[in-house]
């Protein structure tokens, strides 16, 4: 009997006392020549830690010159991508069976594959993530008319907002609406991350709401984002870095 005590009270220390760190990279905005994929995977391959997980997304305009969907797909296909919503891939060409997925909460295909949201889960933590377009999107672009684009950004995120904090211990959203509306969006919803993925570097701070912490990066101007959440004790904390990307053409 006590050696069975014992075993239950070390299992209970050990989770109490257990540390798990977990990073999501964030590359928005890079504008990459297409030939920087090889440059950018041994970048990604040369910078990982042996002894953290890491997920990398890239948001907003992937590539620097206007390119055909399909240009968009194959650059994230090979280099080290897990989740994109590129404001530069039109929704023309098919997005099944690649290496990543698409996160879109306001858009909708049948014949595409888009994700409304993700849950990335590790031993002791799960992040819920969602992704919102602004509505420019579909006046600036000419997008397949057989997407579904959702206008009301607010209920949307509403939905998602409610759907993720019921089951994750972090909700975070990814738009590329103005920081104003992103901290009208989250006011009342149970966010705690907006990451920006607009094409203009917005300040990083809390938002209105005093609650949900808003951060922004371009990587075209040559850093991207890190975001290191942390399990200890029973306890989740987060940290906001950014880092530099140095793309050796050599």
């Amino acid at each position: 009997m006590k050696k069975i005590v014992f075993g239950i009270l070390f299992i209970v220390f050990f989770v109490l006392h257990s540390v798990e760190i977990f990073d999501l990279n964030f590359f928005n905005e890079p504008r990459f020549d297409f030939y920087d994929f090889m440059e950018l995977r041994r970048f990604q391959e040369e910078s990982l830690n042996d002894t953290i997980n890491e997920v990398n997304f890239f948001t907003g305009r992937i590539l620097k010159e206007a390119e055909s969907d399909i240009f968009v797909l194959a650059f994230l296909n090979y280099v080290m991508c897990d989740y994109a919503s590129p404001v530069d891939y039109l929704f023309y060409e098919k997005s099944f069976g690649l290496n990543f997925q698409i996160i879109a909460s306001n858009i909708k295909c049948d014949i595409l594959s888009i994700q409304e949201n993700t849950v990335i889960e590790t031993d002791s933590m799960k992040i819920g993530i969602f992704s919102i377009y602004t509505p420019d999107f579909v006046v600036k672009n000419t997008i397949n008319p057989d997407v579904e684009f959702e206008f009301n950004i607010f209920e949307i995120a509403r939905q998602q907002a409610e759907i993720l904090s019921k089951s994750t211990d972090l909700v975070i959203m990814l738009s590329n609406v103005t920081r104003d509306i992103d901290s009208d969006i989250v006011k009342d919803l149970p966010v705690d991350i907006v990451i920006s993925f607009d094409y203009q570097k917005k300040t990083n701070g809390f938002l209105s709401n005093r609650r949900t912490r808003f951060y922004s990066i371009l990587t075209n101007n040559g850093s991207y984002g890190k975001l290191r959440v942390k399990y200890t004790n029973g306890k989740l904390t987060y940290n906001w870095m950014e880092k530099k990307l140095d793309l050796n053409d050599e």
